[in-house]
């Protein structure tokens, strides 16, 4: 039986910021990208009817299917190496999350609380745990959080412990898996661990950046379909240096003018707002005001996955009224790269000796050709020679 002791409980806030790098051509670089102060790109309004044309370029629309680099962050340990010898007598009975903060009820939440049951089959134990999340459709284990030590007491129902996070910034809107591992103090290795896997309540929890969770201001909009066309990838490598969004906004009424602020961010980087467009009308119907933006990144674009964020704004007061953002897989890590990366690297000319010279080479055996044929003309020299001297 389990006793009755008071659970533990702690609250915290996470903030990972991307930190500088800079990504060498073509490649997608290990540490989060950072858009370049001085970068230059070109954004044109495009008629909605060019995306349709099955020549006009590659659709993205699989963002789970992309699979991308580590970021320098704190990953978890290869588990095959980190196994303590003592993992046998501990083990995370159960598990659970809730979900608890969506000002902007879009069905995605800035802050979550998961709790978990550790028990110890050898009584009283002094324990900390590592807490991953893992966005869907990456690879790596990112650490979100250490618990300080806290006690378990043996096979206890009363000793859950509760982690409440808010992700404060670089945090893609999308779905995260959840592990954690336990550590006993003062030993090295794992004892035990618990994911999504062995519990559905660490499974695909929605969860988006407190910077994205913003409550709307005047109800009555929203934004339907949503695409990304990819239309110029000049090197050949995947990543598109032009590209195409197209949304259809809709309204509860018609004749409202409304703008749109669109925010790029690289991997694991920060969210930049790169550029608002004209006003325009929305309809309560129909396609009529389909809005597309067609976009040329020319210089200060790392090569790097990129989700995209559609803010629409009332016009007349400037009132956030619909947003869209990386939980559609239409903008969501998106490959691209600026035009001075997406150039095709020619092959380079040998180096130069400093002047001007012309050669030519035949193939080989020709040494031996030669040494035949002259020996020939030896031989025969000498037979001539002897016939000189018999007639004398």
């Amino acid at each position: 039986m389990k006793s009755a002791i008071a659970a533990g409980v702690l609250m915290f806030s996470v903030s990972m910021l991307g930190q500088p790098a800079s990504a060498g051509e073509g490649r997608v670089s290990d540490a989060p990208p950072v858009l370049e102060e001085g970068r230059v790109s070109n954004y044109t309004r495009s008629k909605p009817e060019a995306t349709t044309s099955a020549k006009s370029g590659k659709f993205h629309t699989n963002a789970k299917a992309a699979q991308t680099k580590a970021q320098a962050k704190t990953t978890r340990p290869a588990i095959a190496e980190a196994i303590s010898s003592r993992a046998g007598y501990f083990s995370i009975f159960e598990a659970g999350s809730q979900l608890r903060l969506d000002r902007d009820r879009d069905g995605y939440h800035s802050e979550f609380q998961i709790r978990f049951d550790a028990d110890s089959e050898i009584g009283d134990a002094l324990v900390y745990a590592a807490l991953y999340f893992r966005r869907v459709g990456e690879v790596d284990w990112q650490l979100y959080h250490t618990t300080d030590d806290f006690w378990i007491y043996g096979q206890s129902d009363d000793d859950d412990y509760f982690v409440t996070t808010t992700l404060d910034d670089g945090f893609a809107t999308s779905e995260y898996d959840i592990l954690i591992d336990l550590y006993e103090v003062g030993f090295d290795g794992i004892v035990a661990t618990i994911d999504h896997n062995d519990d559905v309540d660490l499974f695909d929890l929605p969860l988006e950046e407190a910077g994205l969770d913003v409550a709307i201001d005047i109800p009555g909009y929203s934004i339907g379909n949503v695409s990304t066309t990819l239309l110029i990838d000049s090197d050949g490598d995947d990543h598109f240096s032009r590209f195409r969004i197209t949304f259809d906004p809709d309204a509860d009424f018609d004749g409202t003018f409304v703008y749109a602020k669109f925010w790029v961010r690289p991997q694991g980087g920060e969210w930049i707002e790169e550029h608002v467009s004209e006003d325009f009308l929305v309809d309560s119907s129909g396609s009529e005001d389909v809005y597309s933006l067609t976009a040329d990144w020319i210089s200060g674009y790392p090569t790097a996955f990129y989700d995209v964020q559609i803010d629409l704004h009332d016009a007349a007061t400037g009132g956030l009224v619909a947003s869209a953002g990386s939980e559609r897989p239409e903008l969501s890590l998106i490959p691209l790269e600026d035009q001075a990366r997406d150039t095709r690297v020619g092959t380079p000319n040998p180096p130069s000796g400093g002047g001007d010279t012309t050669s030519r080479e035949r193939g080989g055996g020709a040494v031996t050709h030669w040494l035949l044929m002259a020996m020939l003309l030896l031989a025969i020299g000498r037979r001539v020679s002897g016939r000189a001297a018999i007639r004398r």
